[in-house]
Parts: structure tokens; sequence; C-alpha cells
């Protein structure tokens, strides 16, 4: 059972790697707008080329003149259409967002920071309810760290797009995944030593290392990213389902929980299937999407900290 599992893990990663055909084109359709080239054009000539000086709030987030003269006229395009009653177009793969203080999607970064803050709150949750010597102890303060670090990356991107914060976001994000997987797999199996869980770390560490030297020293394919963290998640999925069965078996009062938390989890995530246009210039599904794991954050350490106590505490039952 436990050689297969670790198989799954490592297949996963290598699945992903056979999925490079897989593109995503970036361009939008506001892109190609004859009234969105000219006026960037025209406001390059204008404001670019006179020298002119941004506010120090734009400068201290790296905006130049000419993203400036790109954001005025998305904000013109769009403003425009919106009066008109005419959709309103995408550029450079993005909705055009109202921004705040410089702050590309300030809804994004509110509630990346409020999912980092919960993962930061549940530090003393975890330190202070499980003991010292208790094998999950370690993992789930892991599960802090990188959640926290996860969350601190979503904000940043979301603060300015760059391709360094975009990889931050996009490889921490896959690694905090992994990590989920990790976490199923070694409360599946009860590993409570280092000699029996870094296998299954090195199962999933490799396939992952592996992804990021891809993407960073390859090609960085945004729908060979996708694939490979869906197919971690599926398998994350399982094993979390797993783990609720085995819950249920052992007279768990609340083995239901990491099944719901699953469920909502992938309900949240789908939001990202209803793609349009930001409400309020503001919110889009992307940005609902991170609003709505808050709270569910909050609920799987609660339910983590809680099995590990059962389940610790089952342990001495059978050993009397």
């Amino acid at each position: 059972m436990r050689t297969r599992l670790l198989r799954l893990c490592v297949g996963g990663g290598l699945v992903g790697l056979l999925l490079l055909s897989i593109g995503v084109v970036r361009a939008s359709s506001g892109d190609r707008l004859v009234t969105f080239k000219g006026c960037v054009r025209q406001c390059e000539v204008d404001e670019c080329m006179d020298g002119a000086v941004l506010p120090l709030h734009l400068r201290a987030l790296q905006w130049t003149c000419e993203s400036n003269c790109d954001y005025e006229c998305q904000r013109r395009v769009t403003q425009a259409a919106q009066q008109q009653g005419r959709r309103v177009h995408q550029f450079h793969g993005k909705w055009p967002f109202v921004r705040v203080l410089g702050v590309q999607e300030p809804a994004s970064v509110v509630f990346s920071v409020l999912n980092g803050a919960m993962h930061v709150r549940s530090w003393r949750l975890v330190r202070s309810g499980l003991a010292a010597s208790h094998p999950m102890r370690l993992w789930l303060s892991v599960f802090v760290v990188l959640g926290t670090w996860t969350w601190l990356c979503s904000a940043v991107f979301h603060v300015r797009d760059f391709p360094l914060t975009e990889r931050l976001d996009y490889f921490s994000a896959g690694l905090n995944v992994l990590y989920i997987l990790f976490l199923g797999v070694v409360r599946m199996l009860r590993l409570n030593s280092w000699r029996q869980t870094r296998v299954v770390a090195l199962a999933c560490m490799v396939p992952y290392v592996l992804h990021v030297a891809y993407l960073s020293l390859v090609r960085f394919d945004y729908g060979y990213n996708m694939a490979a963290n869906a197919a971690v998640g599926v398998l994350s999925n399982i094993v979390w389902f797993v783990v609720t069965a085995q819950a249920y078996r052992n007279g768990q009062p609340f083995w239901w929980k990491p099944a719901v938390l699953i469920v909502l989890t992938d309900a949240a995530f789908s939001l990202e299937m209803f793609d349009f246009a930001p409400v309020a210039d503001t919110f889009d599904a992307h940005s609902l999407w991170h609003a709505a794991t808050v709270p569910i954050v909050a609920h799987w350490y609660m339910f983590l900290v809680d099995d590990a106590r059962w389940d610790h505490r089952l342990e001495q039952m059978r050993k009397e």
C-alpha cells in the first residue's frame, strides 16, 4: 500500500511533465484594439518623450511612464465600452482593474493577505494544541510557514505583475498544493518518524524540482503548469477522501470534515471557471476564489489539530 502511494506521488509530477505541448496564449482581445494601440502611442509621445515624472507611490511600485500609459489607456477604453454598453476586453491576459495607490489588483491583494493571516494565526493553535513529541506537530508547523509564504507571494504578485513575482506566485502555490498531498499521505499511512516520512518527502520533491527546473530553464508553459497542479490536486483529493473513510471506520466524531473541506476548496477553485469582467472594476472570479478560501483555511487547521489529537489517543488506546 505504501509503495503504491509513493508511485502515485511521483507519477503525478511525471504526468505533468508529459503535458509540455499544452500552452496558453496570454495575448488578449483588448491588445489588438486600434483605439487602445493608438491611445498608448499618443500617450507615450505626449507624456514620456517630455520626461514626465510619475508620483512617488507609482515609482515605488516600479511603474514607468510607458506602463502607466498602458494602464491609463486600458481605463479609457474600458470606461468608453461601459458607457456604450459594449463588452469589456481583457488586456495582456488580465481584466482592466482600477488600481489603488499603484496596486494592480487590490481585491486579490487584500484576500491574499487575509489567507496568509489565517495561516499565521494558526501557528499558536498548532504549537499549543499538540505536544512537542507529536509527529504531526512538525509537519503542521511547516504547513503554517509554507502557507504564509504562498499567500505572501500571491499578494506581491497581485500588487505588481512582473516575471519574477509571477514565478514566485506559481511556484509557491504549486509547492503548497503538493504539501497538502504530502500531509495527507503522512496522515493516511500514520508515518511517525522521519525515517518513514523522508521517502514520501523525496518522492514528492523530485517531481517538484523537475517541474520548477523545466519552467525556469526550458519554457514557462502556463498550460503545463496548470495541468501538473491539477494532477497533484486530484491525487490529494483521493488521499484525503481515504483519510475520511479511515476516520469514519475509527469512529471519529468529526470524520466528515476533510471530505467537506475538500469539496468546499474545489468549489472555491471552480469560481475560476466563471471568468467575468470585474464587478465595480475590482472583484473578478479570481479575487472571489481567494475570498472564499479564507474561512476554509481556518477550518482546515482546526480539523488537522483535532484529528492529530484524536488519532494519538486512538493509538494510545490500542497500545493499552
